[in-house]
């Protein structure tokens, strides 16, 4: 992708989604956001576009974000995962870091904590 940073969010409601590509676009206009509904469409995305982050909702239809997690990292080692969820509770954290997520944000806290955590990776990005 010609040297492009890429974002890709995974999030299954629209206007949620919607939200995050705006905060998304807003925070950083040099990117390339992508979007995916479900965490099957975010595998596809991932080996065609090869995003440097992805936003990753846990409760997904189908296949769960912490399982998606699973597979974008055994894919793209590099790709960092930021965790995405309504629910701050331990199983999730503890399974979003085992899965190789790099940070967790809470969805009540996006507009706080979710901007800094993508600028953090990018800036750690090799």
């Amino acid at each position: 992708m010609n040297g492009a940073v890429t974002i890709l969010v995974v999030e299954d409601h629209p206007a949620t989604l919607a939200a995050l590509l705006e905060l998304l676009e807003a925070a950083f206009p040099q990117c390339a956001l992508l979007a995916a509904e479900c965490a099957e469409r975010a595998l596809e995305l991932c080996a065609a576009a090869v995003p440097d982050v992805v936003i990753m909702d846990i409760a997904l239809p189908g296949m769960s974000g912490i399982d998606a997690t699973l597979h974008i990292k055994a894919l793209l080692p590099d790709t960092r995962v930021v965790m995405h969820s309504s629910y701050d509770m331990r199983v999730y954290r503890e399974g979003a870091a085992a899965a190789g997520a790099s940070a967790f944000v809470r969805k009540g806290k996006a507009g706080a904590e979710l901007v800094p955590a993508v600028a953090d990776l990018l800036a750690k990005r090799g």
